[in-house]
């Protein structure tokens, strides 16, 4: 998917009929605190297996969700493409994705280390604690 080149992409494809198993977020670094939503308003059709994914304007819930996860970050996120599955998708995996793109935004690509992104991965939503 052609983006500019200030622009980050993450897509995530997670285990196939999970209800937190789709998300892509593609985002520029701002000054301005918080995240801001700059998206296009025609709603493109993506194939993925096993959903139905579409590149558009986003569900009230994910985008609440998208802004309530920007509100901690030291660098503002301007979002300028969301992908959301019509059974795959969750507020989880997008607050996971902000996390994500911040990291790489203030790391660079280069620099990222694949445990450090799954480190924010997980803690963007720490799973609950299982009792043995």
């Amino acid at each position: 998917m052609p983006a500019e080149v200030d622009v980050v992409g993450v897509e995530y494809r997670g285990r196939l009929g999970h209800p937190s198993s789709y998300g892509l977020l593609m985002a520029r670094a701002t000054d301005s605190p918080g995240v801001r939503l700059d998206l296009n308003l025609m709603p493109v059709a993506l194939s993925v297996p096993c959903d139905e994914v579409t590149l558009g304007p986003t569900e009230p819930e994910y985008a609440e969700a998208l802004h309530a996860a920007g509100r901690d970050l030291a660098t503002g996120l301007v979002i300028t493409a969301v992908g959301e599955g019509l059974y795959g998708s969750s507020v989880v995996v997008f607050t996971r994705l902000v996390a994500v793109i911040s990291l790489l935004m203030a790391t660079g690509l280069e620099s990222a280390d694949e445990v450090d992104i799954w480190a924010h991965w997980d803690s963007a939503w720490p799973e609950p604690r299982r009792n043995a």
